[in-house]
Parts: C-alpha cells; sequence; structure tokens
C-alpha cells in the first residue's frame, strides 16, 4: 500500500482492507506513534468540513506529520482562476501527500494523476468517501465481531450521499443485505444497485423503517 493513492474504496482489496482494520485497532491501543516524523501532509478542503478535516489533521498531529493546506478555496489561487491542475502540481511539490475534499465528482481521481505524491480522496462530491468507509467497517467489526452476512439498513439521502455509496461497494465483498430507506426522490442511484446486481447480493427498497427496524443488524443513518 506504501506510495498509493486511495480515490475510491476499490483500490482496495479486501486483504488489505482487513490489514488497516487490524493495524487501526492497534493504533486505538496505542495512538502517538511518530510514523510522519519529518512528513509534509497538504490538506485541501475546497468544501467545508468539520470532521473529516480535524480528524485528519489530529491524526497527522498525533503521527509526527506537519500540516499545510486550506479549509476554504477562497484564501487560496482558486479564488483568481488557478486550476486544479495548477494548484495540485503546485502543492505537490511543497509536500509528501495531499487530502482532497473537493466538490466535483472524479477530482480526487484527476488529483491523483497529475500529483506525483500520493492522494487520499476525503470526499468529491455525491461519489466516493473511502475513509470515512474505513472507519465505518472498523466500527461495525467492533460492535457486530464480524462484517460477514449482515442486514445493513442504509437511510437518508441515498442519492447523492458519498458514504453511503462507498459503504456499499466495500460491504458488498461480505455478503451482504441492503435496505434502502429513503423519500423516492433521494433513492439510491441506478449504477450501485446494478453493481449489487452484477455481484448476486440482495437489496430491498423502502420509504419507512417503522416496520422492519427490528430486522437491522446495521442502521447507517445520513443527513436528507
Amino acid at each position: 500500500m506504501k506510495n498509493r493513492s486511495l480515490v475510491s474504496i476499490d483500490d482496495l482489496s479486501t486483504p488489505e482492507i482487513i490489514k488497516i482494520l487490524d493495524l487501526a485497532e492497534e493504533f486505538e491501543k496505542k495512538p502517538i506513534q511518530k510514523l510522519l516524523e519529518d512528513k509534509v501532509i497538504a490538506t485541501l478542503f475546497f468544501e467545508p468540513s468539520t470532521r473529516t478535516r480535524l480528524s485528519f489533521e489530529s491524526a497527522i498531529s498525533r503521527l509526527g506529520g506537519k500540516i499545510i493546506g486550506f479549509t476554504d478555496a477562497s484564501s487560496s489561487s482558486v479564488s483568481k482562476g488557478e486550476s486544479l491542475n495548477d494548484t495540485i502540481r503546485t502543492v505537490s511539490s511543497y509536500s509528501d501527500l495531499i487530502v482532497i475534499r473537493h466538490p466535483i465528482e472524479g477530482s480526487a481521481r484527476y488529483a491523483s494523476e497529475v500529483a506525483g505524491i500520493p492522494v487520499i480522496n476525503a470526499g468529491d462530491g455525491a461519489n466516493q468517501h473511502p475513509t470515512q468507509t474505513l472507519l465505518d467497517l472498523y466500527s461495525i467489526r467492533k460492535t457486530q465481531g464480524s462484517l460477514d452476512n449482515l442486514n445493513i439498513f442504509l437511510v437518508g439521502d441515498l442519492k447523492y450521499g458519498r458514504t453511503v455509496h462507498s459503504l456499499l461497494m466495500a460491504m458488498s465483498r461480505w455478503n451482504t443485505t441492503f435496505n434502502f430507506i429513503s423519500p423516492e426522490e433521494l433513492r439510491m442511484p441506478k449504477e450501485y444497485k446494478l453493481y449489487l446486481d452484477n455481484l448476486g447480493l440482495k437489496y430491498y427498497e423502502h420509504t419507512d423503517i417503522t416496520d422492519i427496524v427490528s430486522k437491522a443488524d446495521i442502521i447507517y443513518m445520513t443527513r436528507v
């Protein structure tokens, strides 16, 4: 996994995901380890963020790294018309790794192709949020004891919610049954249902959770 970008959860194999979860368990017991000493990490947040940005910056600090970047694109040269290409190329010359959040789908993949250093996707539009998914997988495994054969309820904004898209793709590796609960206008996009169809996995769609909630192993709530 060294010197690789993480743009989509599918950039990781199943054994690699399990290895990351095992490492996270070790870090939970001993969170302060100077693995990023002498490393500079750039956090480029073109969209507002509280939990994702601060969790990254807290982790970088605990691991001994130094942080540069911005929390508002209007305070960078983007406000003067600088392209994403130029921003990424410039910042990559100052840093060892880039963490990026951007409102446009595919922006993180593009950044990884032009950067010359590893890029971590902290959310690109309605597309993917792979690091949130790794945290979700860790929490699910910790509470359930396993990732296998679970009945997961994804609730809320399933159309634009990048976290549910990443989680669906990840949990599809462990024979998951999915229940999608949302208003009609915020249903899970067809491409993700086709993704499950191609894997032969079961999913069900609902507009109300009341009568089925007792069947859930995990209820994953998102904002509407």
